[in-house]
């Protein structure tokens, strides 16, 4: 009978790793090969074609989390490479850390996120002007509709413009440029905390507009807004119908603006036809930057901002497609 091996009774038990702490950290540091050497190139790039405070501010953005993530993804595709070049994966995972790292890149790129955002705004109008305030008008609008969301409720009673603050903006000029003879604010509170037909009005106050030319509207979203502007303007109040210019009392169809970011009003214009509202649209807050720029290094970092555009293209195409 042929002896027992003395190792036999070892042979159900797992394997070691062979992956020690020193090859780990290996690992880890040739990753980050290719990550460092593309923020040195970016970096230095962006120094040689803007400046010093330039380069450091994109070396910011490559450390701010979208960054981050799109590095990490390059670290992930390095080392999956390796693996590959050493037959323990598949091609399939050095590409798929590829494909994820180009498409964090596209999708996060200012560039890009200007291009899409041009295919859903409304376009900019230049002609007779494309500030509302600065426009030569034969007869100031009855009014112009300012939609929520342009706002913010800090705390009770202390309101900031956000992104879109534009909307609350160009009302005021408007008004004191003698364009519109009334302004009507919009939206209800979801939370039941601070309206934004509220923080519209407090804001419009603090830039001069007083208080008697300011109407308001409920709604919890844009239908429901356009849905309340329906009734305003079919049973206008007396205060509001005394504005009116002459034309308009005289046809009883008053002029009406509406002021809302460029990527809504499309959206926007076709709920007010839903609603057989003839509305003028008044864009604002505008994604799209028609200045074109010599090719900047800095460019390429993927930023927050831009994936916060596109994800809003994005819900307004999703918008249009489900006919709303």
């Amino acid at each position: 009978m042929n002896p027992i091996p003395s190792h036999s009774a070892d042979a159900h038990e797992p394997a070691c790793s062979s992956i020690g702490p020193r090859t780990f950290w290996f690992e880890v540091v040739v990753s980050l090969i290719a990550p460092a050497a593309l923020v040195f190139l970016l970096v230095i790039v962006t120094w040689m074609q803007q400046g010093f405070v330039a380069g450091i501010r994109c070396g910011m953005d490559l450390i701010r989390p979208v960054g981050l993530i799109w590095l990490g993804l390059l670290a992930l595709a390095t080392h999956a490479i390796r693996q590959w070049r050493r037959g323990t994966v598949s091609v399939f995972k050095p590409t798929a850390w590829l494909i994820g790292f180009a498409l964090w890149g596209i999708v996060g790129n200012a560039g890009f996120a200007n291009w899409i955002s041009s295919l859903v705004e409304s376009p900019l109008v230049s002609e007779p002007h494309p500030a509302l305030e600065q426009r030569s008008v034969d007869r100031p609008l009855d009014a112009v509709v300012v939609l929520g969301g342009g706002s913010f409720a800090i705390a009770p009673g202390f309101y900031e413009l956000g992104r879109d603050g534009e909307r609350v903006i160009s009302a005021a000029q408007a008004y004191h440029a003698k364009a519109t003879r009334a302004i009507i604010v919009t939206g209800s509170s979801t939370d039941g905390y601070e309206p934004p037909w509220k923080q519209s009005t407090q804001l419009l106050l603090s830039l001069g507009v007083p208080e008697e030319v300011i109407f308001r509207i409920e709604g919890v979203n844009t239908r429901a807004e356009m849905k309340s502007l329906k009734q305003l303007m079919e049973s206008p109040p007396s205060e509001w119908k005394e504005r009116w210019t002459k034309e308009s009392m005289d046809s009883g169809e008053p002029q009406v603006g509406l002021i809302t970011s460029a990527f809504h009003i499309p959206r926007a214009m076709r709920l007010a036809g839903n609603a057989s509202l003839d509305l003028i649209p008044l864009p604002c807050a505008f994604r799209t930057r028609n200045n074109p720029r010599p090719w900047l290094a800095s460019s390429l970092v993927p930023g927050a901002g831009s994936l916060d555009d596109v994800g809003k293209m994005f819900k307004e195409t999703v918008a249009k497609m489900a006919g709303q």
